[in-house]
């Protein structure tokens, strides 16, 4: 996948790589964060023969991982989605009979209490898992590592086409995690990006990266 910024040369988004595009001109944060939300239109995105593609397909926006986080909403539609086509007929038939005890148990209380409800069952799994309070692990939403490698992971299993993007990392993960997740990207062969508010002394802590800078003055240093 290659991104565009305006008059900018593209910045390619390279599989099993963490692609950066770092600056520290506001404007250009400002526009790049507005870009991958979809809400400008100087921010474009392209698959690998160059043709245009809608941003929100190939961008999966997550932003900063402590403030705008909501992995609930966002991903567990895809898991239960996943999860459902490969579960065993065994396993699917349990939760069907779980999901019927328990609303029958519910359809007696009723009775019992004189109301005219009905309890129909739909045999929509999927209420059953929100029903149960699915969610994921408070302490996985506690630290931005997890949360990462998380994402990474539901891409890989539901196959998920778009690049996981981020912005604010080097605030919240060391140097040795970043080699981590370099070394775990080559493994499953994803693309990450970050969206980065830095100067170019910074590229030490983004060696095992891609990394795209542009200046105060709009000037690109990448190839």
């Amino acid at each position: 996948m290659k991104i565009s910024y305006a008059t900018h040369k593209l910045f390619n988004i390279e599989r099993g790589k963490i692609n950066v595009i770092a600056t520290d001109n506001p404007i250009v944060y400002r526009d790049f964060i507005l870009g991958c939300r979809d809400q400008s239109d100087l921010v474009k995105a392209y698959d690998d023969e160059f043709n245009a593609v809608e941003v929100t397909g190939a961008i999966d926006w997550l932003g900063d991982l402590m403030i705008t986080q909501n992995l609930d909403k966002k991903y567990l539609p895809a898991i239960f989605k996943k999860m459902f086509a490969d579960m065993p007929d065994e396993q699917r038939g349990r939760i069907h009979l779980a999901t019927q005890n328990l609303d029958n148990a519910i359809q007696e209380g009723l009775y019992l209490a004189d109301f005219p409800i009905k309890v129909t069952y739909d045999f929509d799994l999927r209420k059953s898992l929100k029903f149960a309070h699915t969610h994921f692990d408070d302490d996985i939403l506690k630290q931005p590592y997890d949360i990462i490698k998380t994402v990474l992971k539901i891409h890989q299993i539901c196959e998920m086409k778009s690049c996981l993007t981020i912005c604010n990392v080097a605030h919240y993960i060391t140097i040795e995690q970043m080699e981590d997740l370099a070394a775990f990207l080559q493994d499953v062969m994803l693309p990450l990006a970050l969206i980065e508010f830095t100067d170019n002394k910074a590229n030490e802590f983004y060696k095992n990266c891609n990394f795209y800078y542009i200046d105060k003055d709009y000037v690109d240093w990448y190839e």
